[in-house]
C-alpha cells in the first residue's frame, strides 16, 4: 500500500509541484506583503516627522514674525503729524483790514504724549499764499511759534522770517501766457506755498510733553488762503534704515529673530527629553543614557569578588552582556 502511495501521480504531483508552488507563492506573498506593511509604516512615520517639524517651523517662523512686528511698531514712531491752523485776528472797526496779528491755537493731542521722546523733529509751517500785489510788496515778515506742555507751561519757542519768491515782470508774462488754459479753467491758481521751518531738531521732554502749538503771524498785511501745521521725524541711525529700507530690515530681524527662537526652542527641546513620557520618546527614537565608567568599573569589580566566592567560571564578555540586559530597561 505504502509503494502505491509514491508511485501515485497525484501523491508525486501534490508532494512535488503543487506543495512547492504553494509554499513559493506563500513565500512570496507574505514577503511582499511584509515589505508593504514595512514602506507603510516608513511613510506613516515618515509623514509624521514631516507634520510635526512643519508644524513647528511654522510657529518658530509666525513668533520670530510677530516679534519683528511688535518691535517695529514700538521702537518706529509716526513719521508726520498733520494740523489745520485756523487764523484768528482782531478786525478794525474804522478801517478796513486786520487790527491785530493773526494767530491760532493748535491742539497736537488731548492725551499726555503724542510725540516720541529723545526723538528729533522738524516743525514746519505750510502757509498758502496767493500772488496778490499786497503779498508782492509785503517783502519779509515773521512766523513765530511755542510749543507747550498740559496746563500752558512754556517748552519751547521759535521765531523764522518767511517771503513770497520772487519772479521778474517777464517771468510772470511768460507764466500767465502758457499757463492761461489752465487759469481760465480755475484747474491751476497764482499763488505759492511757504513752507516755514521753525524748529530743525525739535525733542519733546518726557517730563514736559507738549500737547499745544500757538502759532502767530507778525503782519497785518499778509493774505493767506489756508495754513498747516507738519510735524515730521528726523530718523537716525537704526530708525533711519528701518524707515528707508523697510525690506532689507524686515529680512534682518527676521532671520536673527528666528535664529535666536530656534536656538532657543533647540536647546529646551534637549534640556525637557528627559522628562518626555515613553511612547512620545519612541516616537523620536530611543535616547541613550550615558553610564559612568567609574560605577562600570566598580560594578565589575564586585560581580568578580561574588563569583571568586562561590567558584564560578567567569570572563569579562559574559559580564558585559550582563550589564547590557541590565541597562536595557534603563534605555527604553
Amino acid at each position: 500500500m505504502a509503494i502505491l502511495n509514491y508511485v501515485n501521480p497525484f501523491h508525486i504531483f501534490r508532494e512535488f509541484v503543487r506543495n512547492p508552488i504553494e509554499a513559493f507563492v506563500l513565500h512570496q506573498y507574505l514577503g511582499y506583503k511584509k515589505k508593504t506593511e514595512d514602506g507603510i509604516n516608513n511613510v506613516k512615520e515618515l509623514l509624521y516627522r514631516a507634520g510635526i517639524i512643519s508644524v513647528f517651523v511654522t510657529a518658530i517662523l509666525w513668533v520670530s514674525i510677530f516679534m519683528y512686528v511688535v518691535f517695529y511698531y514700538t521702537y518706529m514712531p509716526n513719521v508726520t503729524h498733520m494740523r489745520p491752523v485756523h487764523l484768528q485776528f482782531k478786525s478794525c472797526d474804522e478801517q478796513m483790514g486786520l487790527c491785530s496779528f493773526p494767530s491760532a491755537h493748535v491742539q497736537l493731542t488731548k492725551y499726555s504724549q503724542m510725540l516720541m521722546s529723545a526723538q528729533p523733529y522738524r516743525v514746519r509751517l505750510v502757509l498758502d499764499m496767493p500772488e496778490s500785489p499786497i503779498n508782492k510788496e509785503l517783502g519779509m515778515f515773521m512766523v513765530c511759534a511755542q510749543m507747550r506742555a498740559k496746563g500752558g507751561v512754556l517748552v519751547s519757542s521759535s521765531c523764522r522770517s518767511a517771503m513770497l519768491r520772487h519772479r521778474s515782470c517777464l517771468h510772470e508774462f511768460i507764466r500767465t501766457v502758457v499757463f492761461s488754459p489752465l487759469l481760465l479753467s480755475g484747474v491751476n491758481e497764482e499763488r505759492q506755498q511757504l513752507h516755514v521751518e521753525l524748529f530743525s531738531d525739535f525733542e519733546d521732554d518726557q517730563n514736559l510733553p507738549v500737547t499745544d502749538a500757538y502759532v502767530e503771524l507778525q503782519s497785518r498785511h499778509a493774505q493767506i488762503y489756508a495754513c498747516e501745521l507738519q510735524i515730521e521725524a528726523h530718523f537716525t541711525g537704526l530708525r533711519y534704515c528701518m524707515y528707508h529700507y523697510p525690506k532689507l530690515s524686515a529680512a534682518i530681524g527676521i532671520s536673527t529673530n528666528l535664529f535666536f527662537v530656534s536656538l532657543i526652542f533647540i536647546l529646551s527641546w534637549y534640556h525637557l527629553q528627559d522628562g518626555l513620557p515613553d511612547f512620545v520618546k519612541s516616537k523620536f527614537g530611543d535616547i541613550k543614557t550615558e553610564t559612568d565608567p567609574d560605577d562600570e568599573k566598580k560594578f565589575l569589580k564586585k560581580v568578580k569578588l561574588e563569583r571568586t566566592d562561590s567558584s564560578m567560571f567567569f570572563d569579562d564578555e559574559s559580564l558585559m552582556e550582563e550589564l547590557k540586559h541590565m541597562d536595557e530597561p534603563k534605555k527604553t
